[in-house]
């Protein structure tokens, strides 16, 4: 290889020559370095030299590597690539003059990269593969000064000498399997230089795509690219380049995607990390431009000779290029992170670059859909709150919905500065008319609307939300629409949301819960049933959807009116319900053979149901009337207003069983079966006051008697008195049957007569108890005594019968009046109740029809005497404070119209005086 492979001395003599021709020149190039060495490349030297070695594996078409270490106060800088050329050291040794071609795509193109090194050191050594070359401050004075010019100050870069040095001829040398060795001879400590390159190191792989590997000082810093997702225009890539810092005990990874369009890439942290708040623009190193886009931009436009600004014919405007690309490889939220804002511009460049992507922006589809597809932000439209499952239902119709990810409050700004328009409730609820689907995707649509809908402002603005309704129309907005837990037929006469829409969204916005009780009272039905024609058609439906709506809830309340509802019977004709009786009804076995009732049609029964025709009123047993608060004895039942009258006051509900009088008289004893095992009539049969016990104790007959006229079998009060009813379930019509207390004077009347029955054998007490309940029920007013039949016999307390006897009506009378002929009103003798007692029996009271004398007038005595106290004592009652009289055996003589006796007794009182006979010489 020859001394000098690069003719460098011929450089330096052209140099100098000129330098000697015109002084001026060497102070010129002196101060064009100085001027690059102190503002232009003052912090760029592992920039330019990272450019350099790019540029020279680019060249070579190897994979682009550089090695920095120091040695000593040395820097060593190692690449891969094209070695020196001639032409290279010509252009490294002239001022402003590139070897490189503008249109070759390579980085370096202006000729004073290279002076970066003269930032650091005085003398720079480039030793290749081809030859090495030196650049030396100390050498270029002394040859000046022997060219006879002054040396005081010159550059470094313009003088250069050959040099024998190869690559990894220093200590410490680690340029295996590299082409070029830089060696800067430092001015400064290398402390500071090698911890800015390491810093600077991780971009520049990233920046410039030839150089794959920096390692400074160890620490290796490699960039890897692999292809990334796919891009819709054929005319822009992307890439995953993963950066990745390993050495001095700590490694760290970055992925970037990157989208390439023109000669413009942009990137974003691959992994979502977060993007710093401004960066500058690269092209493809850094400049001095600061950026307030979100991105990273990386351009091929033309730079200034110092790379730090754009030439003033570069237009930054085509760097925007690729940018829409980016974002479409993004998740929704981040693509709308990611759109600029000029408010946040920091210069002239960063406007124009702003305006240029947003032009992009709102021109392009990209912003994302609820369908997944890129929308063009015009023809775009929000809804704040948007969720999955919302847009997953409207996206069928919804073509132009923003995405949910970014339907949020937050956004509005920002899309709304790219022409997108918000969309609110009302407007949605606006587009959602027309829309055919079944009832369960408006349940759906309802369930994911709730979550948007927390206040009154929400719920008017859905106030024309469109419903699917029971008959299945469509309802605009909630007004006069209601839904039901149970009921899930349609109605006609009351509009309903359909069961399968049902969500408690719509009780929200208003709609209405509405009971099967509501739904069966509402006026509308009865209309329907009014104008229903009796000699028309009818409405089959009618009655099967007011049966439905019976069925849905088995414990609803049935107004009465809906009885009146007309069916079809056998003939053909159409009756009201309370008119009918259903197939094999056992009422139809107890009726008289003219009754009035119908027999629905079968085909109507498999339609409607038995159960709940029973419940609108057709018969299978006995059916009822129920009135809450009724006024008047207006119920349609016989002889209703004779049981009115006996009421103290009209009652607070009326429920009793109808068409009694209708029973053939051969049917009594099934007729009470039926209605004493049916739930519902069985509490009226105990109800002794309630109109369907009075009137069965009044007409139903048992074998010749009337229902009044037997007792309950368990009735032993009443025993030998009133025979038991002979019927399987007598005890649960007690309601209907006798009782010891009479209702009526018909009931006294009979009470009486048997016990007058000299057939029956009846009990001194239960005589007593009977005479007692009757006059009581006197005393009350029950009953008036004038109008009870007098018996033809009485029963007297030796439980005989007879024709002649006295009420007695003072009790000591009892000690006089023979038993067979002594009649008691009750268990203690009261005046009062006796002389009632005697007016009902036609008999004459005891004082009346006896007058008793005592025979002597006894000892004087008071209250308080001993015996009388005794006396008192053992009858339980208290003497009268008044006068006593004592005697040793007392007598009275006892006279009526036909006979006088005389009669010893214990006492006696006489005129208000109390006789008493000394117990010490009593004997009887």
């Amino acid at each position: 290889m020859s001394a000098d492979p690069f003719g460098t001395a011929a450089l330096r003599s052209s140099t100098l020559d000129g330098w000697v021709a015109s002084p001026t020149r060497l102070a010129e190039d002196a101060a064009a370095e100085a001027d690059l060495v102190t503002v232009g490349y003052r912090d760029r030297l592992l920039t330019e030299l990272a450019a350099n070695a790019a540029d020279a594996a680019a060249a070579a078409g190897v994979v682009g590597e550089l090695s920095i270490w120091v040695d000593g106060d040395e820097l060593h800088v190692a690449n891969t690539g094209e070695p020196l050329t001639v032409e290279g050291v010509r252009s490294l040794a002239a001022l402003r003059v590139s070897a490189k071609t503008p249109t070759g795509g390579q980085i370096g193109r202006f000729g004073v990269g290279f002076t970066a090194t003269a930032t650091v050191a005085d003398r720079v050594e480039v030793r290749s593969r081809t030859g090495s070359i030196v650049f030396d401050r100390a050498q270029t004075v002394e040859a000046v000064r022997e060219a006879g010019l002054s040396g005081d100050t010159v550059p470094v870069l313009r003088l250069v000498w050959p040099s024998e040095v190869r690559p990894g001829a220093g200590a410490g040398s680690n340029t295996e399997g590299f082409d070029t060795e830089v060696v800067l001879s430092l001015r400064e400590p290398s402390g500071p230089l090698i911890e800015a390159m390491l810093a600077q190191a991780p971009d520049l792989v990233v920046e410039l795509a030839a150089l794959q590997r920096i390692t400074v000082g160890g620490v290796e810093i490699e960039a890897e690219r692999s292809a990334g997702p796919g891009v819709a225009d054929d005319e822009a890539s992307s890439a995953i380049v993963t950066v990745s810092v390993s050495g001095a005990g700590s490694s760290s990874t970055q992925r970037w995607l990157e989208v390439t369009r023109g000669g413009t890439r942009w990137l974003v942290d691959a992994d979502g990390g977060r993007t710093p708040d401004h960066d500058v623009l690269r092209a493809p190193t850094p400049t001095d431009i600061e950026l307030s886009l979100p991105c990273r931009c990386i351009t091929d436009l033309a730079l200034t000779p110092d790379r730090r600004h754009l030439h003033p014919r570069a237009e930054i405007r085509y760097a925007a290029a690729g940018y829409v690309d980016l974002l479409l490889l993004l998740d929704p939220v981040r693509r709308l992170q990611l759109v600029p804002e000029l408010h946040l511009a920091r210069n002239r460049d960063d406007v124009r670059l702003i305006e240029a992507v947003r032009e992009q922006l709102r021109d392009t589809a990209w912003l994302p859909g609820a369908d997944g597809e890129a929308l063009l932000p015009s023809r775009s439209v929000v809804l704040i709150g948007l969720t999955d499952r919302l847009a997953e239902i409207l996206a069928e119709h919804f073509a132009d919905l923003v995405h949910p990810d970014i339907s949020l409050a937050q956004h509005l700004p920002t899309m709304g500065r790219l022409g997108v328009e918000e969309l609110g409730l009302a407007a949605l609820a606006e587009r959602l008319g027309g829309l055919q689907h079944e009832p369960s995707w408006w349940h759906d649509l309802y369930e994911a609307l709730a979550p948007l809908v927390s206040t009154g402002r929400e719920v008017e603005e859905l106030g024309a939300l469109p419903l699917p309704r029971s008959d299945g129309r469509m309802s605009v907005g909630v007004r006069g629409l209601f839904v039901s837990d149970r009921i899930a037929t349609p109605m006609r006469w009351i509009p309903t949301v359909h069961t399968d829409a049902r969500h408690s969204l719509l009780e929200r916005l208003g709609v209405q819960e509405l009971s099967v009780t509501d739904a069966l009272a509402d006026p509308a039905l009865r209309v329907l049933i009014e104008d229903i024609d009796p000699e028309g058609a009818g409405d089959d439906g009618l009655a099967a959807e007011i049966c439905a709506v019976l069925r849905a809830d088995p414990d609803a309340a049935v107004p009465t009116w809906l009885a009146t509802l007309p069916l079809l019977d056998t003939d053909g004709e159409l009756r009201p319900a309370d008119e009918l009786l259903l197939p094999d009804s056992p009422l139809l076995s107890v009726l008289v053979d003219d009754h009035p009732f119908g027999v629905v049609d079968d085909e109507v029964v498999s339609e409607c149901g038995a159960g709940e025709l029973r419940r609108l009123g057709v018969g299978w047993g006995f059916l009822t009337v129920d009135d809450e608060l009724p006024v008047a004895p207006d119920h349609d039942l016989p002889d209703e207003e004779d049981w009115w009258d006996t009421l103290p006051d009209a009652p607070e509900r009326l429920t009793a069983v109808r068409d009694l009088d209708l029973i053939d008289d051969r049917s009594w004893s099934e007729a009470l079966t039926m209605m004493a095992t049916d739930e519902d009539i069985a509490p009226l049969l105990a109800d002794r006051d309630g109109y369907t016990s009075w009137w069965l104790r009044r007409h139903a007959e048992v074998d010749g008697l009337l229902l009044g006229e037997y007792r309950a079998p368990s009735d032993e009060i009443l025993a030998g008195i009133i025979d038991p009813l002979d019927h399987p379930h007598a005890d649960a019509l007690v309601g209907a049957l006798a009782r010891l207390e009479p209702d009526t004077a018909v009931d006294a009347d009979l009470l009486l007569t048997r016990l007058g029955d000299p057939e029956r054998d009846i009990s001194a007490g239960a005589a007593v108890m009977v005479h007692a309940a009757v006059v009581a029920a006197c005393r009350r007013g029950v009953i008036d005594p004038a109008d009870v039949e007098v018996p033809e016999r009485v029963r007297t307390i030796a439980g005989i019968v007879t024709e002649r006897a006295v009420v007695v009506d003072q009790p000591w009378f009892l000690q006089a009046v023979p038993d067979l002929e002594a009649v008691l009103a009750g268990p203690t003798i009261t005046p009062a109740d006796a002389e009632v007692l005697a007016t009902l029996l036609d008999l004459p009271l005891g004082s009346e029809e006896y007058t008793a004398t005592v025979r002597d007038p006894g000892d004087a005595a008071t209250w308080a005497h001993p015996e009388a106290v005794r006396f008192g004592a053992e009858r339980g009652v208290e003497v009268p404070r008044g006068q006593v009289r004592l005697h040793d055996e007392l007598w009275i003589s006892l006279r009526s119209a036909d006979s006088q006796r005389d009669i010893r007794v214990r006492w006696w009182v006489e005129d208000g005086v109390t006789h008493l006979e000394r117990r010490a010489s009593s004997t009887s």
